[in-house]
């Protein structure tokens, strides 16, 4: 059922002039808030839904490296119109499900993406606060990070966040455009 619901995701990730998207991002936000929002943390799951979503590729070692650097896990990647989604899962600590758009313009429906946080935050009981926007750079990317966060006194921790990242170098969407991320992340409590 999740599987069938991500592909259709998927269709309106990659529009065609028939079939255009009810707002901007409505494919990336839908696979978000299904994978990460609604089944993660449970990686069985997710793992059973992406061997079934036709399409759907697992990365390989350097991929999975590319995107989460030293960090251990795994990942998809999927084709969705001229860009690709991939869905990557950190183990933990800082356990994390995001879902990327490569060669974007960067652009999604602040609105519809605020509707989502909120509603994410009301399945998690609240508690959440707004994380000041904040301008990360590293090496020849330049990442504007904005999101909420909720920290429990036993040091548990949950987050969302969108992130733009964009190569300094003016380039081409395809030559690598916008990455647009949308990341969930868990962190345990304390022992």
């Amino acid at each position: 059922m999740f599987a069938a619901l991500v592909a259709l995701a998927l269709q309106a990730a990659a529009p065609s002039s028939a079939d255009a998207p009810r707002f901007r991002g409505e494919g990336q936000m839908k696979v978000f808030d299904m994978i990460c929002g609604r089944v993660f943390p449970d990686e069985a799951r997710i793992d059973s839904i992406m061997a079934k979503l036709p399409g759907a590729r697992a990365l390989t070692p350097t991929e999975v490296k590319d995107y989460l650097r030293d960090d251990p896990g795994h990942g998809w990647v999927m084709q969705a119109g001229t860009s690709n989604m991939v869905v990557t899962l950190e183990a933990p600590p800082v356990h994390a499900c995001a879902v990327r758009m490569t060669n974007t313009d960067g652009v999604i429906d602040e609105s519809v993406w605020q509707q989502l946080i909120a509603a994410a935050q009301a399945r998690a009981g609240g508690g959440f606060t707004t994380v000041p926007p904040r301008t990360i750079e590293l090496g020849a990317f330049q990442s504007k990070v904005s999101g909420v966060q909720k920290q429990g006194a036993d040091g548990a921790a949950e987050a969302i966040y969108l992130i733009r990242t964009v190569p300094k170098a003016a380039r081409t969407p395809a030559q690598g455009g916008i990455e647009i991320r949308m990341v969930r992340q868990l962190v345990q409590a304390r022992r």
